[in-house]
């Protein structure tokens, strides 16, 4: 041991004297309403956490883009069992004081909702397109569709022909092409949502093959068109004469205090 030296008094490299005492990491932070689109009742589905304002930080410029997937039992007050399965997406393009105005970026389905779906000793058919609609915006939809059992059929498999399946495909890939192109994306999640293509193509397709379970399964959202604030704001025009009675908390929530 050197001389001249306490031993006691050594400290471990990078040990300072002072501690400094832990904070919760939510105390900087703010509390932000997430609103959803005027199509769904629940209209602020969930709140989101951003870092104060520090400097030139502004919080806004963090939170744009932010994706929330809700389910859809979650976005509607009625019938919240039958939609547990479907999944939306919901991006952050505006926010506004202490509330983020959402768009639609895409939807899917659980994984044990297309589990329940495949069933042995039938045919099962996959389609997928992408199309731009009528306000711009690129989309790629994926459908799925299950061949069906015929009344008093005696034959244990209900397979269908490769002619039949062909056909089947681009009827399916036709009617989500019309679909998309003569609809907004507002317009297009409504039908999606509502299953409207789902039984114009069970309708359509049942002179090649009967089929049940049919489902657009997966919608993404590629691109989008330069971003206009009253467009926006157009998903939002019932929410000036209606109440938001279903915030699940107040905005701007005080942070919680270091233990």
């Amino acid at each position: 041991m050197t001389a001249g030296k306490n031993p006691r008094n050594f400290k471990k490299k990078g040990q300072s004297g002072n501690k400094k005492k832990a904070k919760h990491p939510f105390v900087n932070k703010e509390w932000y309403s997430v609103r959803a689109p005027s199509i769904f009742e629940v209209r602020v589905p969930t709140l989101t956490p951003c870092n104060k304002q520090q400097g030139l930080k502004i919080p806004s410029e963090s939170l744009k883009g932010r994706i929330f997937e809700i389910t859809h039992a979650d976005l509607n007050q009625q019938n919240k069992h039958e939609n547990a399965w479907r999944i939306i997406k919901l991006q952050i393009e505006e926010v506004k004081k202490f509330d983020c105005y959402t768009n639609f970026a895409g939807m899917s389905i659980t994984r044990d909702k297309l589990c329940t779906l495949v069933k042995k000793w039938h045919s099962l058919i996959e389609a997928f397109i992408q199309a731009k609609t009528a306000d711009g915006y690129m989309v790629r939809l994926f459908s799925i569709a299950f061949t069906r059992r015929q009344n008093k059929q005696v034959k244990a498999t209900c397979y269908a022909k490769a002619s039949q399946i062909k056909n089947i495909r681009a009827k399916m890939m036709e009617i989500m092409v019309n679909e998309t192109q003569k609809s907004s994306l507002k317009d297009l999640f409504r039908k999606l949502l509502s299953e409207q293509i789902s039984q114009q193509i069970t309708q359509e397709c049942s002179k090649f093959y009967p089929l049940q379970n049919v489902l657009v399964h997966k919608a993404k959202v590629l691109k989008k068109p330069k971003f206009d604030l009253t467009k926006l704001m157009e998903l939002y025009q019932e929410d000036k004469s209606e109440v938001l009675a279903s915030t699940p908390v107040e905005a701007n929530k005080a942070a919680p205090t270091a233990e």
